[in-house]
This record gives C-alpha cells, sequence and structure tokens, in this order.
C-alpha cells in the first residue's frame, strides 16, 4: 500500500530532512510515526501524498510512483489519500455540511450522492446534529471531528493525520482516537503522526520510531516509550 525506499529529502537551505527511509506499511495498517519536533515526521506525510517530492529514492501509494507523477495525475493520487491536520482549515462561512461536501462537489459527484455520503461520515464522527452549523459555532474538539469527516467522505484509500490530537484537550483527544481506530477497523490504512505518547500507549498499534530524518525503531502493538529513540 504505502511504500518509501531510500527515501531521501533535502531542502534548498540545507536541511535534511529525512535520510534513507525505507518503510513498508500493508493495506489496513495502523502506524503510529512518533519522535521529537524536526525528526521529519510531517516531511514524510507530505511526500506520500505529494506535496512534496524526495530529493532521493522512490516513494509509491498504492502502487503509484508519487514523486514521479504528473501534474494532472495529483488529483487523482489525492482521491485515494485523505488527510488530517492540527489545524482544521475548515471554511468559516461553510456549514459544516458545505464543508464536508465540497471536495465532492469539485468532482462533480451527484448531490444525492453527496447528500447520502456526508450524513455517513457525520454519523461516523459522532456529530450528525451539528450538519448546519457553521465553523465558528463548534468547540474545537467538533471542528476537528469536521475535519476528519471532511478527510473521509471521499471513502480514501488510506488516511494521513498529522498531529489531529494535537489542539484537542484529553477528552476530546481521547474521542478522536477513537474514531481513527474505528476508521482503521473499518478497513483505510491509517498512518498518524504524533507526540501524544498516552493515546500511543493506550493504542498498542505499530510505531515508527523518528530521529534526525530517519527511522531508529519500527515495533508492532508497541508503546510510545518503546518507539522513541532519543
Amino acid at each position: 500500500m504505502i511504500s518509501l525506499r531510500n527515501v531521501g529529502k533535502a531542502f534548498p537551505n540545507g536541511v535534511v530532512a529525512l535520510r534513507d527511509v525505507d518503510l513498508e506499511i500493508s493495506k489496513g495498517e495502523f502506524a503510529f510515526l512518533v519522535g521529537p519536533s524536526g525528526a521529519g515526521k510531517s516531511t514524510l506525510l507530505r511526500l506520500l501524498f505529494r506535496e512534496d517530492v524526495p530529493t532521493t529514492g522512490v516513494v509509491s501509494v498504492n502502487g503509484h510512483d508519487v514523486g514521479r507523477m504528473r501534474r494532472r495525475q495529483i488529483p487523482f493520487l489525492r482521491r485515494q489519500i485523505g488527510v488530517v491536520f492540527q489545524d482544521f482549515r475548515l471554511l468559516p462561512q461553510r456549514t459544516v455540511t458545505e464543508n464536508i461536501a465540497f471536495a465532492l462537489r469539485v468532482v462533480e459527484v451527484h448531490p444525492k450522492e453527496i447528500k447520502r455520503r456526508v450524513a455517513q461520515v457525520l454519523d461516523l464522527v459522532g456529530l450528525p446534529d451539528r450538519a448546519g452549523a457553521l465553523p465558528g459555532q463548534l468547540s474545537g474538539g467538533e471542528q476537528q471531528r469536521v475535519a476528519l469527516a471532511r478527510a473521509m467522505v471521499g471513502r480514501p484509500l488510506v488516511l494521513l493525520a498529522d498531529e489531529p490530537t494535537g489542539n484537542l484537550d484529553p477528552v476530546n483527544a481521547a474521542e478522536m482516537m477513537k474514531t481513527l481506530l474505528e476508521i482503521n477497523r473499518l478497513g483505510t490504512t491509517v498512518v498518524m503522526a504524533t507526540h501524544a505518547a498516552h493515546l500511543v500507549d493506550r493504542a498498542r498499534q505499530r510505531v515508527v520510531a523518528m530521529v534526525d530524518g530517519q527511522i531508529r525503531r519500527d515495533e508492532l502493538a508497541a508503546s510510545y516509550s518503546e518507539g522513541v529513540v532519543e
């Protein structure tokens, strides 16, 4: 499903974000990316949905060489990948329904199908009664769940989550984690970058620990402390 082979990423300012990264994530897996700030976690995620390209090596998602894709092919890749960020990135003047439906309207999904899918993902994230609210009327936890619903409405094969609980209180963070695990249980491959040790420890999923742009440990059913090398 996801493959990185000898991947390196250097930026024009001389910063080397990734060095000789080899990683395989199978369909249906849940993998945490952990490690200190600046370890390369977010850079790795950006390579997967083609927001950036590797300097060296090969990045593949669902059999596609992401780094060699032509520009016109990128939208088709991104329809297979849902992305959730730490900042919610909701459109402030659009309702919850409109925020979630936006991506489907762009690709001209039939309105009846849009309505059906939006209702499904709102149920999935536990917000069926907030469909008509604006982002400013929602709590931080609710906004992040809307962002998750937006990422899932296209029925992606892969969900990438970059610190999705970073701005949430412990209760909402736990609820978000519960929903992400349910999404994975339903068949979506999930890769989540996080510093939330307590959530990793409870979930006991695969832990990929990064330090200085390299993978130092890769363990199944691991805890945060087992997976982090300082």
